[in-house]
């Protein structure tokens, strides 16, 4: 048994000092510090003391790498499910990637490499007990380390190649552990460790046999509680960003992920970006380009009289008796009391009202409707005083269940936005996301922005100098959690700025701690985040230390309070790129995800369609300011049935409103802007109507296939001669006057039939439910895992994987440019399918590659990326992963993780095997096309076939 060392601080007593003969203070010989009477002796460090300390260290090595050569002897460990040590040979040159490596009990982490290989020989590469990669013809010899790779070569290169690397599996690892015999262990126990030759108890210090047994007993039922069932501890990851703790790093199972469909009653009216449409109270409107949430503008409300209320309306929502509506919209109170939004016409049964001047809020009103009316959106601020102005920007009107009208007393007003966050037309869950942000939040240095055109110069991706006579800034943005603890450390020898800013960028401020927003020379700064903070703005800047050379390094943030030793972030990530719908009325049939073999799947119960130029819409009926218009052919995924259900459709218009189920049967179609399914056993119809002020179709006149196609692709018809602003309708039958102009008005009049869409209307969409619900893949990437602590995770939607791009050259400034556009001049124009709002990451050639990024107007969205041409490979592929400007309805992931190791090594068996198969398949297809490959090329080559 281990004897162990007590350590005892020495503890004088500072009021006894202790005199020599002359009455002078002793002072210790070696030390030279004064000595005093002792409340407490301490124990002395002696070299014997020291040399039993490093035995125990010495046995306790002994020890584990005893345990590891009987648990495994030698083997590759595997890491995320992937082992290491992959060998591969072309020429005479074999090449390995790095990995682990366990030999004759001893762990080396083995650098990639490669070597050189013989002409005309088979041999070996095997890591060696010093854990180094070597090559032999000898079996034998390889065998005493660990073989990882045979290559069979003739004179120029390769003939044959196997992989020997072997992993130990979790049934072989469970048997070594109860059945391991460490052979140093000595009988009777007085090491401490006993042998199966001890068949007797051993007792020491009055130990009974009865005691030992039932301390024997508790490590064996602890044991396999670890060991023999697997047990897994539910977990489930909320929308937004959030800390998650983990008691071992360990894989996150999603078992759980459904749909949700948002359907912005508004439509594209909240988007606040012009005055159109919007009717004031005793107020004036302004549109505001410098503060806003989304978009291109809010709009600003200012008070024309004395005090009291000042409002602003638009539009009007049919709201039916018996439903729940909820309105929401983001507000920044200049002057007054309070900002508010709402319903006119029916009183709110919930709300919530902002005064924060500072940024902009959430402001909301709930509504149990017991009547059946249209209401108007109503923007309003109170004040006692003469001056009343505010921003809103942003609103959105929704019809929620009764469930979800009576949770909205549990949710904070930045619960409810994040909910209810704005949309436009038929919104899903597209494209969700988990990403568990690395210990280290902040990204290298190339991913900073610079404040003007000095250009950081990265040494490494974490090391960075700054030597210019102009002060220069540096600066990277993260998302942080209002009121949790974090901590900043780096070396440097400059200045740096930890600001704490909203979502639009303003600082939020918090004089109880100083040192934050302000320009300081610290190494390390501990700092919670200030509530209404979303995000951190991490600095670096030269300061008062113009043209002189500055090096930062290291920076990391982490959670906590203590400073922690530095890692380069490491983000994790689970992607889907799917649309996941439910009932945007009531939530239900929701679409689902499910794994199956390493695959994800989804069980699709809606369809959404979009309807365009192509869509075979044709002309129906004809009534005084409307037309009926037939979508003839909907049957796909099992749609057809003989008795259609009102309740399982929607279908929205190019402006985003929505359009009124009007029932089964075309009777029941009354006015503009309704629709109904028609279906009997042969075929399925969508029978919708459009009125004359949208088409431009006047009662008179019949409009031709093509003209049908040009409103679809957002044109209106007009008589240039009666209406050149492009309003009324075109009643002609001769042709004269006939002009087309965007429904949008987003650019002028043509006299041609137009034959392209106009790129800001969106088309009409309808979403309808399956009757027979279908299984579809889904392109995922990524495995989730969580580390041992604090776990900073983030929920989302709208990530694009891996879109193809070709960098464009902006010649003015030696750069190549990802999601550019040449607004400022000098940039060349390359943007992404979609607005970006944020580029994560570019891939050449599949693997990640270093590029910078800017937030300027020349990016597609809120920021672009470039490198400079001596970086740029002209030959490679690019990729690139983004997050979509655009917001969807965002749902929880839903999943569990590893709580004991007989889960841990499951799921590691799991992913090995998931691994094998899908490489196996992988194999062969491509062993498939490359035969076919060659089949096609023997056909075509006249010189005799390809060997």
């Amino acid at each position: 048994m281990y004897n162990k060392q007590t350590w005892l601080d020495e503890i004088p007593d500072m009021t006894k000092p202790i005199y020599d003969a002359a009455g002078k203070q002793k002072t210790d010989p070696q030390t030279g510090r004064p000595l005093f009477e002792l409340v407490q002796a301490g124990t002395r460090i002696t070299s014997n003391r020291l040399n039993n300390v490093e035995g125990g260290i010495e046995a306790a090595h002994t020890l584990v790498e005893q345990l590891g050569k009987e648990l495994g002897g030698n083997f590759v460990v595997p890491i995320d499910g992937t082992m290491g040590l992959l060998c591969s040979a072309q020429g005479l040159k074999a090449t390995w990637t790095a990995g682990i490596a366990y030999v004759n009990g001893r762990r080396y982490q083995v650098a990639a490499g490669e070597m050189s290989v013989n002409p005309t020989q088979g041999q070996y590469l095997y890591v060696d007990v010093d854990g180094v990669v070597k090559k032999t013809p000898s079996q034998t010899t390889a065998k005493k380390g660990l073989t990882i790779f045979y290559v069979a070569t003739d004179t120029s290169g390769v003939i044959s190649t196997t992989d020997h690397r072997v992993n130990i599996s979790l049934e072989e690892i469970l048997k070594k552990i109860k059945d391991i015999d460490i052979k140093e262990a000595v009988t009777g126990g007085a090491s401490g460790l006993m042998t199966g030759a001890d068949a007797k108890f051993v007792r020491v210090d009055g130990e009974t046999k009865t005691g030992a047994q039932t301390k024997a007993d508790a490590v064996k039922e602890y044991v396999n509680s670890r060991l023999d069932i697997p047990q897994r501890t539910k977990t489930t990851l909320q929308p937004g960003l959030q800390v998650i703790q983990a008691d071992q790093d360990a894989p996150f199972a999603l078992t759980g992920l459904t749909g949700r469909t948002l359907v912005n009653l508004l439509g594209v009216s909240g988007r606040c970006d012009v005055i159109a449409g919007w009717v004031g109270t005793t107020s004036t409107l302004s549109v505001e380009t410098k503060y806003k949430t989304l978009g291109d503008a809010s709009l600003k409300i200012t008070g024309s009289t004395a005090q009291g209320g000042s409002k602003e309306s638009v539009a009007t929502i049919p709201l039916e008796s018996g439903k729940y509506y909820i309105v929401v919209g983001d507000v920044m109170l200049v002057t007054g009391d309070s900002m508010s939004v709402s319903l006119g016409g029916i009183v709110a049964g919930k709300s919530n009202v902002q005064t924060d001047k500072t940024k902009f809020s959430a402001a909301w009103s709930a509504y149990n409707s017991n009547v059946a009316i249209s209401s108007p959106v109503v923007v309003s601020i109170t004040s006692a005083i003469t001056s009343r102005t505010g921003y809103f920007d942003a609103l959105r009107v929704y019809e929620i269940s009764a469930s979800d009208y009576a949770a909205l007393d549990s949710l904070t007003p930045e619960q409810v936005a994040a909910k209810y966050s704005y949309t436009e037309g038929i919104k899903p869950v597209r494209n969700p996301y988990a990403i568990r942000y690395g210990e280290n939040l902040l990204p290298p240095f190339y991913e900073y922005v610079a404040s003007n055109s000095n250009v950081l110069d990265v040494v490494k991706p974490y090391v960075a100098n700054v030597n210019f006579a102009a002060q220069s800034t540096y600066s990277v943005t993260v998302a942080v959690i209002s009121g949790q603890r974090y901590t900043l450390a780096l070396s440097h020898n400059g200045r740096i700025g930890v600001n704490t800013v909203d979502d639009s960028g303003n600082i939020v401020a918090d004089l109880s701690q100083p040192k934050l927003n302000v320009w300081i020379t610290d190494q390390s700064l501990t700092f919670t985040v200030p509530a209404g903070a979303t995000k951190v703005k991490f600095n670096i800047n030269n300061g008062e230390f113009l043209s002189q050379p500055l090096t930062f390094s290291n920076p990391m943030l982490t959670i906590g309070n203590v400073a922690k030793p530095f890692k380069p972030r490491e983000d994790i990530m689970l992607a889907l790129q799917t649309e996941l719908h439910a009932n945007p009325l009531t939530g239900a049939n929701a679409d689902e995800v499910f794994e199956k073999d390493g695959q994800y799947f989804k069980l699709k119960k809606w369809r959404k369609r979009t309807l365009d130029e192509n869509s075979g819409v044709e002309l129906g009926g004809r009534v005084t300011g409307y037309r009926q218009l037939v979508l003839l052919d909907v049957n796909d995924y099992g749609l057809l049935v003989t008795s259609p259900e009102v309740g399982k459709s929607q279908v929205v218009k190019y402006d985003g409103k929505v359009m009124v189920e009007s029932g089964t049967v075309n009777a029941s179609l009354t006015g503009p802007d309704q629709y109904y399914f028609s279906m009997n056993p042969t075929f399925t119809r969508l029978y919708f109507t459009v009125s004359n002020t949208d088409t431009g179709w006047g009662d008179s006149y019949n409009p031709t296939a093509d003209e049908v196609k040009a409103y679809f692709m957002g044109w209106k018809m007009y008589d240039v001669n009666t209406n050149p602003d492009g309003s009324g309708v075109y009643n002609r039958t001769d042709g004269v006057g006939k002009w087309f102009v965007p429904v949008d008005r987003s650019s002028g009049g043509v006299n041609a039939l137009p034959t392209t869409k106009v790129p800001t209307v969106t088309s009409y969409q309808l979403l309808y439910q399956l009757v027979t619900p279908i299984v579809e893949p889904i392109t995922s990437e990524g495995q989730l895992t969580l580390i041992e602590g604090s776990n900073q995770v983030e929920v989302g939607t709208g990530i694009v994987l891996r879109e193809e791009t070709k960098p464009a050259l902006s010649s003015q400034w030696g750069t190549y440019e990802i999601n550019s556009l040449n607004v400022g001049g000098g940039v060349a124009s390359n943007p992404l399918k979609y607005k970006a709002k944020k580029v994560m990451t570019i891939y050449k050639n599949g693997r990640s590659d270093k590029w910078e990024r800017s937030t300027d107007v020349n990016s597609y969205g809120l920021e672009r990326a470039y490198q400079s041409v001596a970086l740029f490979d002209p030959s490679a592929a690019y990729t690139v992963t983004y997050l979509m400007l655009d917001t969807f309805p965002i749902a929880p992931f839903v999943g569990s993780v590893p709580d004991n190791e007989k889960a841990l090594l499951t799921d590691l068996v799991q992913d090995v095997q998931q691994g094998a198969t899908s490489l196996a398949v992988l194999e062969r297809s491509l062993s498939e096309a490359l035969k076919s490959l060659t089949q096609q090329q023997n056909k075509r080559n006249v010189w005799g076939p390809i060997e």
